[in-house]
């Protein structure tokens, strides 16, 4: 959980199961979709760009795969592409311009990083539905690509002996399902 001044408390992994609970169903066959579209965007290349550093921001590389390695930017454009409705779409393409607009891709990596945590914390202390869901679908689509269940989580596909205790460690994986 994380907290700042002025800030709600956040949980991620309730984030994370609001959001699969919220668009979960519907996620089924982004991959292939994702991948489809990739020649025919939903968003412009401005807009395509900002999403993708917003979204690696948000979910940036360390240890494991950040956002843009995971292919999330693909999956959220043919999400709008193929699955959101009109109003979802212009409330994003808005999102987008909103941060273009201030000069976000003129920034540095250090001020794109610097911007993003004033804006988070601005979208957040107002509560807005868009930048909270664009957060949640950001997540959601990371945890749900094989960088983010596998390199982040821990995965096993045929699980071994059973342990009816395991020791873990503040830097452990939480469990991928």
């Amino acid at each position: 959980m994380t907290e700042g001044p002025g800030l709600p408390e956040v949980d991620r992994r309730a984030l994370l199961r609001t959001a699969i609970l919220l668009v979960g169903g519907s996620l089924a066959g982004v991959p292939k979709i994702a991948l489809a579209a990739t020649t025919d965007r939903f968003f412009t290349p401005a807009q395509y760009a900002i999403m993708s550093d917003m979204a690696d921001i948000i979910m940036p590389r360390t240890a494991s795969p950040g956002a843009k390695d995971a292919g999330v930017p693909d999956y959220l454009d043919a999400l709008m592409s193929n699955w959101a409705s009109q109003s979802r779409q212009a409330q994003f393409r808005a999102l987008f311009d909103e941060v273009g607009g201030v000069g976000f891709m003129n920034l540095d990596d250090a001020g794109r990083v610097s911007f993003m945590r004033n804006f988070d914390a601005g979208k957040l202390r107002v509560r807005d539905p868009v930048y909270t869901k664009f957060k949640e679908l950001v997540l959601t689509l990371y945890y749900l690509s094989e960088a983010g269940a596998t390199k982040e989580l821990r995965y096993e596909l045929i699980p071994g002996k059973w342990e009816p205790w395991t020791e873990i460690s503040p830097d452990a994986p939480a469990w991928a399902v």
